[in-house]
């Protein structure tokens, strides 16, 4: 019986042209663990997507637990991204890719926010007592759903206007990967150096998925839940703002760019 024929394992990770350290760090060791897991005949990706959250809603666990668990959870938070960066590249490695599969993710990682903030907030409020931490809890949460509906609402929009809209974005996309990958030059002073440092990393600002974990482990490691929920919970309602108001801008005056790559 012959093996079945894989893409490159390299072609599986996904493009990175808004990608900051931390969203290439996690999906490139992600990628280290593709052959051996693709190797496991009865792993299929959406075994590695509950895995991810099983890992993850430990860690969250453990730090309202506080003390000595904290310094656990530092380890499983890191763990369960790289894990939920490989269930992706499993599926398209293997070509088990489905509908459910990809619901399944997307849902649950919204839903990891949802815990991640809560265990913050909780643990933030048990070793001082001020209900506030709580409050910067539910403010993190709903900056970070609104965002996202500011991009399905304007992608949605987009599309009932035009429906041709994600076959363009899409072509669009792939088109500024190219076009970047063939312009990249080497920095050849200090200047171009940071320049390019900033421009790789200014999307790390954004405090995505990958900031909520990385700043998470950090936070467990020195045990100050309240300082992560007073980042993320001024942030949140900070930069849903900026995109409201930038979506807007967009539809009001630039309506032709919102075919480029929309971040939430």
């Amino acid at each position: 019986m012959s093996s079945p024929e894989y893409p490159p394992r390299g072609s599986v990770i996904e493009p990175n042209f808004f990608s900051n350290w931390g969203d290439l760090w996690y999906p490139r060791l992600a990628n280290t663990l593709l052959i051996p897991a693709s190797k496991i005949a009865s792993l299929t990706p959406n075994h590695v997507t509950f895995l991810s959250f099983g890992l993850y809603s430990a860690a969250a666990g453990l730090i309202v637990v506080g003390g000595a668990w904290s310094v656990l959870a530092a380890v499983l938070l890191p763990v369960s991204y790289v894990l939920d960066c490989l269930d992706g590249q499993l599926a398209r490695y293997t070509g088990k890719t489905s509908a459910i599969g990809d619901y399944l993710d997307k849902t649950l990682d919204v839903l990891k926010i949802f815990i991640i903030n809560a265990a913050m907030a909780i643990a933030a409020y048990d070793r001082t007592g001020r209900s506030l931490f709580l409050l910067l809890g539910l403010m993190s949460c709903f900056g970070f759903l609104f965002r996202y509906y500011i991009k399905l609402e304007t992608m949605l929009g987009a599309v009932g206007r035009d429906n041709e809209y994600l076959d363009k974005s899409r072509e669009l996309r792939q088109a500024l990967y190219v076009d970047l990958d063939a312009r990249r030059t080497e920095p050849k002073d200090l200047r171009q150096k940071l320049a390019w440092l900033w421009f790789r990393n200014r999307s790390f600002f954004a405090l995505d998925e990958a900031e909520h974990v990385t700043l998470g482990a950090l936070a467990a490691l020195v045990q100050r839940p309240d300082l992560w929920i007073w980042i993320f919970g001024i942030s949140q309602i900070f930069i849903a703002f900026v995109r409201l108001v930038q979506r807007g801008n967009q539809l009001a005056r630039r309506p032709e760019s919102l075919t480029y790559p929309l971040r939430k």
